[in-house]
């Protein structure tokens, strides 16, 4: 007798692997060597390209300079000029999302579901991401179902369950339900999106639980948001000691904690805990949170674009989440300010989610960036910087070949040639359709445009 909260993932798994067959058939052929020449090459940490060529053997770079030789039997790519950038990398995406998470949970069956994750990791894909780190929900079977070929899309860092408190962030029950301590089960987004545990013994066993189904890293809920409908979004949540519990969970597992937290008391809180990754911040509005995230090390992974929506994108939105996400609106150039005064480090993440309308604004965060940084800054955020990020899960890391989110020798070949120059206009990337002539995830071609 299968039990009852893995048949989503068997089932999907099952489904995926049915309808990409051919996918998969396609992975499993071994990659010519590739010489992509006659480009210039952002190489995802310099401020500036320079001309090159750049040779592929497998999945990593072989070699990178003026002048490359092809190698007897390679696939040569004039680039004609055009600019190669690293793949991009999402650091606080929702795969499982793909709809509101009400309707997920209560009316959606698994398989639509989960054929809808897949249709929209193959059109992330195309966007030119290439990495991400999924920041919430039942993607175990999915990142899996991509490293195995069944499904194009990019590399997948999970983080499986949402872990919140009753009554915060990740508590997604309908008014009437009541407490799962109140009843002898679980709903199906109990059991397989999302965990609500409270006190040290229950996040400590939920940590280890998302460990167990194969998380990167832990994510944890300290405050209230956007989309869910108990948790104001200006209250903290877990204590010290439940935080603390989440972190040596992860510790043990030589991997980390990223947090869910807006506020300056949430962001502390978590700092002194030991968490590594404080995702949002955009209530902070004190310098010393600001230093206190640089002097522990931590990351910080902030969201632009859906904290400066336009017209078009309100209206997509759930008219109650547009409500409650207004303060974090209107101290986003604030927040940024502070980031920019202090030189954050900071990674990309764009936190998109609810539809297929929505998730296809992915690219824009990108240029939403520009009031506070560079071209070349905003795409060191979303290359080399949130590769630093995604590294923090140390051996729990799927991919160990070689490095992400640059393009030098000895790093994966997950590379995207432009058609023009994005560290001069990054508009140019909000086109991926147009503008991304090649897209390359492990020394494979998803796209080449040149010969058409």
């Amino acid at each position: 007798m299968i039990p009852k909260h893995l048949t989503f993932f068997l089932h999907a798994a099952v489904f995926l692997s049915a309808v990409s067959a051919s996918a998969a058939r396609d992975a499993a052929a071994e990659a010519q060597p590739v010489l992509i020449r006659n480009v210039k090459i952002f190489d995802g940490v310099d401020d500036k390209a320079v001309e090159g060529s750049v040779l592929v053997e497998g999945k990593l770079i072989k070699k990178i300079g003026p002048g490359l030789t092809a190698p007897e039997g390679a696939s040569v790519i004039d680039g004609g000029g055009r600019t190669l950038i690293p793949g991009l990398i999402d650091g606080h995406t929702h795969l499982s999302l793909v709809a509101n998470p009400f309707a997920l949970a209560y009316q959606e069956h698994w398989s639509w579901t989960g054929a809808i994750m897949a249709l929209e990791a193959e059109r992330m894909l195309m966007r030119g991401f290439t990495t991400v780190r999924d920041a919430g929900g039942p993607v175990y079977g999915l990142a899996k179902a991509i490293d195995q070929g069944h499904v194009p899309g990019p590399r997948v860092y999970p983080s499986g369950h949402f872990i919140g408190q009753t009554s915060g962030h990740f508590d997604f029950r309908l008014p009437n339900d009541t407490h799962h301590r109140q009843r002898n089960d679980r709903s199906f987004f109990e059991t397989d999106w999302s965990f609500i545990a409270d006190g040290v013994a229950e996040v400590r066993a939920a940590s280890r639980e998302v460990l167990r189904h194969g998380a990167t890293q832990i994510k944890l809920s300290l405050g209230g948001g956007n989309s869910t409908p108990y948790d104001p979004i200006d209250t903290t949540h877990y204590s010290h000691e439940e935080i603390r519990a989440a972190v040596e969970a992860a510790e043990d597992w030589n991997t980390y904690v990223l947090v869910h937290a807006y506020t300056d008391a949430s962001v502390m809180r978590a700092l002194k805990a030991g968490v590594k990754c404080i995702d949002h911040g955009n209530l902070i509005t004190k310098e010393e949170t600001i230093l206190a995230i640089k002097e522990a090390g931590a990351f910080l992974c902030p969201q632009v674009l859906i904290f400066s929506p336009t017209e078009e994108q309100l209206e997509l939105g759930d008219p109650e989440t547009v409500a409650k996400g207004a303060g974090a609106r209107d101290n986003l150039d604030k927040f940024m300010r502070l980031v920019k005064k202090h030189d954050m480090e900071i990674s990309f993440g764009v936190d998109m989610f609810g539809s297929a309308e929505l998730l296809a604004f992915q690219n824009e965060e990108l240029t939403r960036r520009l009031k506070w940084f560079t071209p070349a800054e905003v795409l060191q955020q979303a290359t080399s910087n949130t590769a630093k990020l995604l590294a923090l899960c140390g051996p729990r890391n799927p991919y160990k070949d070689g490095p992400l989110g640059v393009i030098k020798e000895g790093a994966y070949a997950d590379m995207l040639l432009v058609d023009g120059d994005p560290l001069t206009d990054l508009a140019l990337l909000e086109d991926p359709g147009k503008n991304l002539v090649l897209i390359m995830k492990d020394g494979k071609i998803y796209k080449n445009t040149l010969d058409d």
